[in-house]
């Protein structure tokens, strides 16, 4: 049962993840003109996703420029650590039921 809660909040994690990093990109998209905004969508595979990790890096130093007071830049990383913290604690739980329970 402990691996449900560990899996379930680094899935929670993510999905904050994501919805910060939408809202940093839209707040990036309105000081940008229409032919630089940067696409919001989970799945989109082109070349201005937010998604994509260079891509993050610029709408983070946009929105750092942009919004200098902005308290999201944090949230965001508080869920990268959260998201690696419960993954850390999902596979040491995993290795320490397999180990207690062979085959």
């Amino acid at each position: 049962m402990g691996i449900l809660f560990y899996f379930g909040t680094f899935y929670l994690a993510g999905l904050a993840q994501w919805m910060v990093l939408k809202r940093i990109t839209k707040e990036v998209n309105q000081h940008l003109p229409d032919g630089e905004q940067y696409t919001i969508s989970m799945w989109a595979f082109s070349p201005k996703s937010a998604r994509a990790p260079i891509n993050e890096i610029k709408i983070w130093r946009l929105h750092r420029q942009f919004f200098r007071e902005s308290y999201l830049r944090w949230l965001y990383l508080a869920t990268w650590v959260l998201m690696i913290l419960f993954f850390v604690l999902c596979v040491q739980f995993d290795r320490s039921h397999s180990i207690a329970h062979p085959g």
